[in-house]
């Protein structure tokens, strides 16, 4: 397959020949336009004024030879200012003429000047003879020729300067149609160069490109097998193929390692859910026949106890209690895994679930000096599992007294809220870290710091009574900050009245 080099090399190459055509088509253009401007210097700085400067001598010695005349013919003084006037300004006109008109027009300049100054030599003579006279007709007569001279020289060189006026001028339009016409000629010539190069520049490296993501595409949708090609395009491009191919041999490998680990621990999981309801079962025969000794010898059923044999006996009760509990919510959790958990949903009074739980938990917060505030605006009916509901009024009622230290207060507020009915049960206990807030309802899960001030507990309640919300069709909400207290809000829909 052909290889392209490298992308740097490629574009550089594009770049280089855009470059090129329109530096040449700059310098050409640069060119011409300072070929003009020379030209069009030597027009307005050279040509022009020399053409003024011999009009300007022309006016002058047509106004000295007007006054002279005028003067010898008539006597007037005053037509004779003109001449005193135009003789001064000769010597300054003549300068300029002579400065103007270099080169080639230089002697034809000075022809012009000489005989202009013939001129005013036979011209200085008249002024001295007596006006009027026929020594005055014959002066007028004699400078006529000498003044016809000049004026032919003038008229020569006015036609030498208008020469080199029109010469310049077609320059300057010659200039100004070549610039034209190159730019006209290589402004398309460097867009054509520039799509050709462009079209083929994107050709070289997008279709190499394309199909490294259609590789990519393909191994996205699931196609485990499909792989870059690797040998064409530039070098960059081939690199971005071969690391695109090495990604999918590992994301492959990957996820065979991942179905291994998973097949793995779903093999696991299934071994501890049989241990756990295996062991639960086991566990749960010998204790409720524990459970029933207890209950005949604290009745007497063996004779008077002492007071001290009955704390015995109420610490033993106490830790069965724990035990069966923590067994009947593994057995829970259990059938919650394997999907057997299900609830048996009739109408009944939530307000009366709450009631049942307040009278459970009585005690235990008297005994912490947690006080209770009620306010349940009943009734709430609501269809669901009268024990399943009771398990959860427990345990959030429980945790609630648990969390909250002597002299802190639980507060349970319930009532109907359109077609929902709202259960609401807020402490000012240690609260929650907000670190930890998001795994509140992962089995097992236990906060830093009820771990920390030993508050006993398994991890297992919040797990279980989300399970039973949710397939009560309710929902569990919880705001907690720490040192400050626990809010935890139910819903459910509501049944009519």
């Amino acid at each position: 397959m052909r290889r392209e080099g490298t992308v740097g090399g490629l574009l550089s190459r594009a770049f280089a020949v855009l470059v090129a055509l329109i530096v040449g088509s700059g310098l050409t253009e640069l060119a011409v336009v300072l070929v003009q401007h020379r030209a069009v210097q030597q027009l307005t700085g050279e040509v022009q004024p020399a053409q003024l400067a011999n009009a300007q001598l022309r006016a002058v010695m047509t106004d000295a030879q007007r006054g002279l005349r005028g003067y010898l013919l008539t006597g007037d003084e005053r037509i004779l200012g003109t001449y005193h006037v135009a003789r001064s300004d000769y010597a300054s006109a003549a300068d300029d003429l002579r400065r103007l008109s270099g080169g080639r027009d230089a002697s034809a300049a000075g022809r012009q000047l000489a005989r202009a100054d013939s001129w005013w030599a036979v011209a200085e003579m008249q002024r001295r003879e007596p006006p009027r006279g026929d020594s005055a007709v014959r002066d007028v007569e004699e400078g006529t020729p000498l003044f016809e001279a000049f004026i032919a020289a003038n008229d020569e060189l006015r036609t030498t300067f208008a020469a080199h006026t029109d010469r310049l001028r077609r320059r300057v339009a010659l200039l100004q149609a070549v610039a034209i016409v190159v730019v006209s000629v290589l402004t398309p010539a460097a867009t054509a160069a520039a799509v050709v190069i462009a079209v083929r520049a994107t050709r070289r490296l997008t279709r190499p490109l394309r199909a490294v993501v259609e590789v990519l595409h393909r191994v996205r949708e699931g196609e485990r097998d499909a792989r870059a090609d690797a040998t064409t395009g530039p070098a960059e491009v081939r690199a971005v193929a071969e690391a695109v191919n090495a990604a999918a041999e590992q994301s492959e490998q990957v996820r065979r390692d991942e179905e291994q680990m998973i097949h793995r621990l779903q093999t696991l999981d299934t071994v501890k859910t049989d241990f756990m309801s295996t062991v639960s079962h086991e566990l749960r025969t010998p204790l409720t026949s524990i459970s029933g000794y207890l209950e005949l010898m604290r009745d007497g059923g063996h004779g008077d106890l002492s007071d001290a044999q009955r704390r015995m006996l109420e610490v033993i009760s106490r830790n069965t209690k724990r035990l069966r509990d923590l067994i009947e919510d593994i057995l829970t959790l259990s059938k919650i895994e394997s999907g057997d958990y299900s609830s048996d949903r009739t109408p009944l009074d939530l307000a009366k679930v709450i009631d049942r739980a307040l009278v459970a938990i009585g005690p235990v917060a008297a005994k912490g000096s947690v006080g209770l505030h009620l306010d349940v605006r009943g009734p709430l009916p609501v269809r669901g599992d009268g024990a399943q509901l009771d398990r959860v009024m427990d345990n959030l009622l429980t945790n609630a007294v648990k969390f909250t230290p002597p002299d802190g207060t639980v507060t349970v507020h319930a009532e109907r809220r359109g077609d929902r009915a709202v259960v609401i049960v807020a402490d000012t206990g240690m609260g929650i870290p907000a670190d930890e807030q998001q795994a509140l309802f992962v089995r097992f899960f236990r906060a830093t710091n009820a771990i920390k001030q030993a508050i006993p507990g398994t991890g297992l309640g919040l797990a279980i009574v989300r399970t039973i919300i949710e397939n009560h069709g309710g929902t569990i909400a919880v705001d907690s900050t720490e040192s400050v207290g626990t809010t935890v809000t139910l819903t459910f829909p509501a049944e009519r009245s």
